[in-house]
């Protein structure tokens, strides 16, 4: 018996338009989605390599005609209608009229199939996502993701085999294993694959919510107090530190940036509202419960339910602190 290969098409949710794309390696065509170009005289066999909300990189051999009306139809029953936007060494740009709902497009396609062969093929995308590799702790930015792992940009040095976890907002967190790096792109293993259940429901978030604030990152220079959170107070820790924050079940990547036995302030992308509670974990710690207290756009200061004793404040990586 044949095994089925997952899809190689490439969602995005980007909403940018169709691009030629480089040349593939091996029999280019095997595993991609096959779909039908349908013009006024001629309906035409493709292989989809890259699909947007915007448009789709079609892989077919016939030469088409700029501006002329097709209507793209999926295998899954979608009858999508645009334009030629550009045609030639056998792919085709191929736009939308309207925008498409790409999870939607994915979930579609997962129906079709029976339960034991459903698969999320890869999804590209630019969410934050944290890995840690010993006790190298950094923010790192995902290019891809799919149900068995994602590609990263990182200035980690990370090395083939490294063991890493991730930390990626809105999931829980994650091992994995380096498979490839070079120039400072990665690709990592998950330990245990992402179900199709946990993944779906994710990108339908991450689609229907994307992220206003920038992702958070350590500063090149200290921020100047701006009378918010703890500027005023003498006898804060500036960390600028990498973080975890827990809201329910869903995981956040954050900065810390300074913290006192009582109080901690820290920077997200994700937003968090007056009073809700958090559970904050900085790398090497257990973490403690939280409740927000002050909101300034993606500012937070948060009151630790219980004050932190020396011994809590010990294992907050030492070598890193630096009193204001």
């Amino acid at each position: 018996m044949t095994e089925v290969l997952a899809s190689a098409t490439v969602f995005s949710l980007a909403a940018d338009l169709p691009t030629a794309l480089p040349a593939p390696m091996g029999d280019s065509n095997l595993a991609l989605d096959t779909a039908l170009l349908v013009g006024e005289t001629a309906r035409k066999t493709c292989h989809i390599r890259r699909f947007s909300a915007a448009g789709a990189t079609l892989r077919l051999t016939a030469e088409l005609t700029p501006g002329d009306a097709h209507i793209l139809e999926l295998r899954n029953g979608q009858t999508i209608p645009g334009t030629i936007a550009w045609s030639g060494d056998d792919e085709t740009g191929f736009v939308f009229d309207q925008p498409i709902d790409v999870v939607g497009t994915l979930a579609r396609n997962l129906a079709i199939l029976p339960a034991e062969r459903r698969s999320v093929p890869r999804v590209e995308m630019r969410q934050t996502v944290s890995v840690r590799r010993g006790n190298n702790v950094e923010f790192a930015r995902m290019r891809d993701i799919s149900q068995t792992g994602l590609g990263i940009e990182t200035e980690l040095a990370l090395q083939v085999d490294d063991p890493v976890s991730l930390a990626i907002d809105g999931l829980r967190p994650i091992g994995g294993t380096v498979r490839w790096a070079h120039h400072g792109i990665a690709g990592i293993e998950f330990s245990e694959d992402l179900g199709w259940q946990t993944l779906m429901p994710w990108l339908r978030h991450v689609q229907s919510h994307p992220m206003r604030g920038q992702a958070p990152r350590p500063p090149a220079l200290h921020d100047e107090d701006r009378g918010f959170g703890l500027g005023g107070d003498k006898n804060v820790i500036r960390l600028d530190s990498p973080a975890r924050l827990r809201e329910g079940v869903r995981w956040w990547n954050v900065v810390v940036r300074k913290l006192t036995p009582t109080l901690v302030e820290f920077e997200a992308a994700a937003t968090f509202a007056k009073g809700a509670q958090l559970w904050l974990s900085l790398p090497g710690t257990p973490g403690w419960p939280t409740t927000v207290i002050e909101v300034e756009d993606h500012r937070y200061l948060a009151e630790f339910r219980l004050p932190l004793r020396p011994h809590d404040l010990a294992m907050i990586a030492p070598g890193r602190l630096q009193a204001s």
